[in-house]
């Protein structure tokens, strides 16, 4: 099966903007069972790598969206951090759970990261292969507004505060 990419929003028009952006999937998490749509478009199996920034409302939604060997990456809880796991869904599928945040990162490893992204990453969005969405900046005297269209999240893409 070709690799697919696919995302879920709230809107029809973060879907439509994602699809443009070249994702061959769009599930609408707000008015969708995403579930039973990843199982369907997947043929019953599922994904094999999920990027989750929202943590315990989504944990379980989340393995049962996985493929055999599927992978959940959580960067974040914004929807809460606490959940209950029965771990033999994991075992059923061989899934992998990781975290990766950088708040608990030493400076000496955030160094790295930013060295690797530097080698790694830098080169393609020079190249134009990978570019950033940025819906709006804010001179950093105006936090508080930034703050209020990201809660309101009627924004696509990234929210930046310059000085």
């Amino acid at each position: 099966m070709p690799r697919s990419e696919s995302v879920c929003y709230s809107s029809e028009e973060k879907l439509a903007f994602c699809k443009g952006l070249g994702a061959d999937v769009c599930i609408n998490y707000k008015t969708e069972d995403f579930v039973a749509r990843v199982k369907e478009e997947t043929g019953g199996k599922g994904v094999d790598v999920i990027l989750d920034c929202m943590g315990a409302p989504y944990f379980q939604r989340n393995l049962d969206s996985l493929n055999i060997d599927g992978r959940l990456f959580i960067i974040g809880t914004q929807g809460g951090a606490k959940t209950e796991l029965d771990i033999r869904s994991l075992f059923a599928k061989r899934l992998t759970v990781q975290a990766a945040g950088l708040r608990t990162r030493t400076l000496e490893n955030k160094a790295e990261i930013v060295s690797e992204v530097e080698k790694n990453v830098w080169p393609a969005i020079m190249a134009g292969k990978v570019k950033p969405v940025i819906y709006k900046s804010f001179p950093l005297s105006q936090a508080a507004e930034a703050h209020q269209l990201m809660e309101s999240s009627n924004h696509i893409g990234k929210i930046m505060l310059v000085p």
